[in-house]
């Protein structure tokens, strides 16, 4: 983690906190345009954190957050940053990546956190899904642009989930089409 005062933590899980994290995406974004370098964005949702709440109890729900936030920290390289945005939602910034081995590094977050279990016992069984993206080859963009791309992904993960057979809790393709509902 890089050195940040206590300001720009969240209290619960140590990490940096969601405007550090905003501003940390703008300048990555605009080093990555100048020196047309990769970057790519993992968002990670815990999944069910409400069931963790009403099952085991708050102090469990914070407990799971706390176990993903290490687990996120811990799979983090030097020069990645990892914070959490809010709730149950966490980011990971990877400069100099492209999006199969985002891909590859968010499956490998997926199986280090359902292992987490068989170290703290008293959490459950957690899991999470992730949306990866990565910035355009060419042409302008935004670090905004990544971000509303990597969400995109999070939810089409999320919605995945309820297809029938379906496994796929990390989403790198093009987003899914929402439901007529407006869903």
């Amino acid at each position: 983690m890089m050195n940040a005062t206590p300001l720009f933590l969240d209290k619960l899980t140590g990490l940096h906190h969601r405007a550090f994290f905003l501003d940390r995406l703008s300048e990555a974004a605009e080093t990555a345009q100048a020196e047309q370098r990769a970057l790519a964005l993992l968002l990670v949702d815990l999944d069910n954190l409400f069931l963790i709440n009403m099952e085991r109890g708050r102090d469990s729900g914070d407990r799971a957050l706390v176990v993903l936030a290490m687990t996120l920290q811990r799979s983090a390289r030097a020069g990645d940053t990892v914070a959490r945005l809010g709730g149950d939602q966490f980011a990971l910034l990877l400069p100099g990546t492209l999006l199969a081995t985002a891909t590859q590094f968010a499956c490998g977050i997926r199986s280090l956190v359902g292992r987490a279990h068989d170290v703290h016992p008293d959490i459950g069984t957690i899991d999470v899904c992730i949306g990866v993206a990565e910035c355009p080859d060419s042409g302008p963009w935004r670090a905004n642009d990544l971000l509303t791309l990597a969400d995109l992904r999070l939810n089409s993960a999320k919605r995945s989930r309820q297809w029938p057979g379906s496994t796929q809790q990390v989403w790198a393709g093009p987003p899914d089409l929402p439901d007529d509902d407006g869903d």
